[in-house]
């Protein structure tokens, strides 16, 4: 699913632009949810509580909150997410790069621009799918991408992902985490521990060392697979 937020102080253009992306995603068969958010402030607070968009629409003037301001929030804790400006003062483009706005659409030519912005950001979305992991609970939605994954460890009921910046819990066993993630990038070296085998920088003996600095132990009745899985790994890259 697609998580799209729409902020705009217009309320009239807020319930045209739903209608218009949720006509879009539907004539793809992609399931989307969006959210309207008339005021700025709110969809912050939403941020706030760790709340993840995919795509964020954003009108430049708003007497809350200035959606340039805004899109430096949203950069500040997603780097993936897709900013598009909706305005009609398009003297504020060149500041857009400094949050890698993905387009800008003048509010008069929604109808001629929009499908186009939409199409840019489906297409892209469709090559990232498969490298990326998908975190949803009753009060978040987040998309990991693989590269950014060290190794996840079992704790209790949960399987925790490594990151380079921060730990992600997700409550799943570490079976089911593997079987989603499905991909010869990542492997068992013991029954609490899934590796990425892109992060590992050393291998010797039993133990792995990994680019974070972590060592891990490798199970006794994995240590050949493992070894097998690395060597085969890393020469078919060669």
């Amino acid at each position: 699913m697609v998580k799209i937020a729409l902020v705009d102080d217009d309320t009239d253009f807020l319930l045209l632009l739903r209608k218009k992306v949720h006509t879009f995603f539907d004539g793809k068969s992609i399931l989307c949810e969006v959210r309207l958010f008339p005021n700025p402030e709110v969809f912050y607070f939403d941020l706030e509580e760790g709340f993840h968009y995919d795509i964020c629409f954003l009108d430049i003037e708003m007497p809350q909150m200035n959606g340039l301001e805004l899109a430096k929030k949203i950069r500040a804790t997603a780097q993936t997410t897709y900013l598009v400006f909706t305005t009609s003062y398009l003297q504020y483009a060149v500041e857009g790069y400094e949050v890698k706005a993905f387009s800008y659409i003048p509010k008069n030519l929604l109808e001629e621009k929009l499908e186009a912005t939409l199409l840019g950001i489906f297409c892209e979305l469709q090559k990232k799918d498969e490298k990326y992991y998908f975190v949803e609970t009753n009060s978040r939605f987040e998309r990991i991408e693989y590269k950014e994954i060290i190794y996840v460890y079992k704790n209790n009921k949960n399987a925790v992902f490594v990151l380079n910046d921060r730990e992600v819990p997700v409550r799943k066993t570490l079976q089911e985490v593997y079987d989603q993630l499905d991909s010869d990038e990542f492997l068992c070296i013991e029954r609490g521990y899934i590796v990425n085998i892109e992060h590992i920088i050393k291998l010797e003996s039993k133990e792995i060392t990994l680019r974070n600095g972590k060592k891990l132990q490798i199970g006794r009745t994995h240590i050949r697979d493992v070894k097998e899985t690395i060597h085969g790994y890393w020469r078919d890259r060669l």
